[in-house]
């Protein structure tokens, strides 16, 4: 692990060299540092507390966000997960205000566009999650249909979903997997996940 993080500061060393020739720069009073790993390994290495950036020392962190996506230290989303229920209850409870002032239509409109588009953002990255935090967001997303709907609490939401054209939270993780997949492999794009494809060949 030392030589692996020495190799480490050498790399950020030589690309902040690179930046300075090229009248770039590469700011460590915004940098972050974070050891991934399972909680296993985490917990048995010895790792040290700070990291040397561009000549300053950074203190490790448990999480960070990158893109609007909560990264935590074994890649589990709980973080982000929680982050992304605990936004979408708080718009949830103004629509459920504004609720009966609306139309159907306007009520779905709202909906897709402040619950829905928080749940799908790079949902992709939660396949082989835990089976609670997808059970968190898809709370979340039952809840907006019954808002939507104006249906009471026990209502089940399968048939609310359902009339609402709208795809349970399991299936648009996979769906949207299927399509960067299927993107990947027939167009091409984007280019560095078609070159990590591989044709499957049965033995």
């Amino acid at each position: 692990m030392t030589a692996s993080l020495a190799t480490f500061q050498q790399c950020v060393a030589a690309l902040h060299a690179w930046f300075s020739q090229n009248g770039l720069l590469l700011n460590p009073d915004i940098s972050e540092v974070m050891y991934i790993g399972t909680r296993q390994r985490l917990r048995i290495s010895e790792l040290p507390e700070t990291v040397t950036v561009a000549g300053s020392t950074i203190a490790t962190t448990d999480k960070l966000k990158v893109l609007g996506v909560v990264l935590d230290r074994s890649l589990t989303f709980d973080q982000h997960v929680r982050d992304t229920v605990r936004n979408s209850n708080f718009h949830l409870r103004a629509l459920r205000h504004i609720r009966p002032y609306l139309t159907s239509d306007g009520a779905n409109t709202i909906a897709c566009s402040i619950i829905g588009s928080r749940s799908d953002y790079c949902n992709s990255l939660l396949v082989g999650t835990s089976e609670q935090n997808l059970d968190s967001i898809q709370r979340v997303q039952s809840k907006a249909a019954r808002i939507v709907c104006n249906a009471g609490r026990h209502s089940p939401s399968s048939d609310l979903l359902h009339s609402l054209h709208w795809l349970p939270v399991r299936h648009r993780t996979e769906f949207k997997t299927a399509t960067l997949c299927f993107k990947a492999v027939k167009l091409g794009t984007p280019s560095y996940l078609n070159n990590m494809l591989k044709p499957y060949a049965p033995l």
